[in-house]
């Protein structure tokens, strides 16, 4: 198993220090604005963001960054860190509290650590490649429900999808899913994933800091992350996560039938 001791203990450390901040300002009514329909950042995505740069840049000199907002530099080196400095603004800003800072390591053309802290419940899902994957200490796993019916699925918003395919995939989601869940923090639903609180998270488009240390979350927790023509957390899309069989049902199921 590689070793890394101080990157896991870094990155810990990085993230929880952003999400004091975020929890410290819930209250307050942060300057936002909006980046596109539905999509907003605040100065307090951009506080995070600072912060975790921060740490970063300070024990892993040689390292880049990847991140939603406005630290991005380096990526051409041998590895890179990629950052969601709080992912699920608009819940953070309306006081819904289902929000988190995701920060994992890219290495070698794929991710080989991630955490995901939750500031408001003091819940940090960590996983290191071939390490396994934590929830504050203590090994979690995926959900072992095998049929598509009985699951509880996490999705996000479809709306970008043309009228006739979202009526069409959300029929399709209705007549199989008894319980939907449409959580607002996609990194979140990776970890609620990997932790076996949700059977299978449907992510229609995912970006690389949305999903790259749920992915390994996922991973490390026994499941699988697939996307059509090949997962890469490098590239923004469709993304499908939870054990093998509900991702293979899935896709034939759901996606090749309907979607």
């Amino acid at each position: 198993m590689n070793n890394f001791n101080k990157e896991l203990e870094t990155a810990s450390e990085a993230v929880k220090k952003a999400g004091k901040i975020i929890a410290s300002k819930i209250e307050k009514r942060p300057d936002r604005w909006q980046k596109a329909p539905g999509d907003f950042v605040s100065s307090v995505d951009l506080s995070a963001e600072e912060i975790v740069g921060k740490i970063i840049k300070e024990e892993f000199p040689d390292d880049g960054i990847m991140s939603e907002e406005d630290l991005n530099f380096g990526l051409d080196k041998k590895r890179f860190w990629i950052l969601d400095p709080l992912d699920g603004t608009m819940n953070y800003l309306r006081k819904i509290p289902f929000f988190s800072v995701s920060l994992a390591l890219f290495k070698n053309n794929e991710v080989v650590l991630g955490v995901i802290y939750d500031p408001y419940h003091n819940n940090l899902f960590t996983a290191v490649n071939n390490g396994g994957a934590f929830l504050n200490g203590k090994r979690i796993s995926v959900g072992d429900i095998s049929n598509l019916v009985e699951c509880c699925i996490a999705t996000e918003y479809i709306g970008y999808l043309d009228s006739v395919k979202k009526r069409r995939l959300l029929g399709r989601l209705g007549e199989y899913f008894g319980n939907i869940r449409m959580i607002g923090s996609q990194a979140l639903d990776l970890a609620y994933t990997a932790a076996g609180q949700i059977d299978i998270a449907f992510l229609p488009r995912s970006n690389p800091w949305d999903m790259a240390a749920g992915s390994i979350l996922v991973k490390e927790a026994g499941g699988t992350v697939w996307a059509p023509g090949g997962y890469s957390c490098l590239k923004s899309g469709q993304i499908i996560a939870g054990n093998k069989k509900l991702v293979r049902e899935f896709v034939n199921e759901i996606l090749e039938k309907e979607y």
